[in-house]
C-alpha cells in the first residue's frame, strides 16, 4: 500500500442541480462510472458517465424515460442495466433493444444490489492451497 496513490476528482458536469439528482458510483466495463438520475418523478432517465484514464468524464449512455424505474442497481456484462421498480420488482433494461424485461424477482426496500464479480487465480488468504468448493452464506 506504500505505493498507492489517492486523489480527488470532481463529478461530471451534467447540467442539473445536485439537490434534484441522485448519484450512484459503479463499475462499467472495468472503469469507474456514475449513474445520474432525477430523485423524484414517475418516469426517470438515467445517464451513465465513465471516467477515462485522464480523470475526465465521458457520457457513455443515456436511457430516456423508463416508467416505474426507481433505482439503478448495476450493469450486466453486456451493458444491460438492472433496475428496481417502484413496486419493488427487479427488471433488466436492454439498452440495445430499448426494452425492459421483468425477471420475476421481488425485492425488499433497499435490500437489492448488484456486485461485480471476477474470478482470480490469486488466493484470498495468501496460500497456494486450492479449495474445490467455496460456500458463502450471507
Amino acid at each position: 500500500m506504500a505505493g498507492d496513490k489517492f486523489s480527488t476528482f470532481s463529478f461530471p458536469e451534467f447540467g442539473g442541480s445536485v439537490v434534484d439528482y441522485m448519484f450512484q458510483l459503479l463499475e462499467f466495463n472495468g472503469s469507474l462510472g456514475v449513474i445520474i438520475y432525477p430523485s423524484h418523478g414517475p418516469e426517470k432517465s438515467f445517464d451513465l458517465w465513465v471516467m477515462n484514464g485522464a480523470y475526465t468524464w465521458t457520457k457513455q449512455l443515456c436511457i430516456e424515460s423508463i416508467s416505474g424505474a426507481e433505482n439503478p442497481l448495476g450493469f450486466w456484462k453486456n451493458g444491460d442495466l438492472f433496475l428496481e421498480t417502484s413496486d419493488h420488482q427487479l427488471v433488466l433494461f436492454d439498452h440495445h433493444a430499448g426494452e425492459v424485461k421483468g425477471l420475476g424477482v421481488k425485492t425488499f426496500v433497499g435490500s437489492m444490489s448488484v456486485v461485480a464479480y471476477a474470478e482470480s487465480l490469486v488466493p484470498i488468504n495468501g496460500t497456494s492451497e486450492h479449495k474445490e468448493y467455496i460456500i458463502r452464506q450471507i
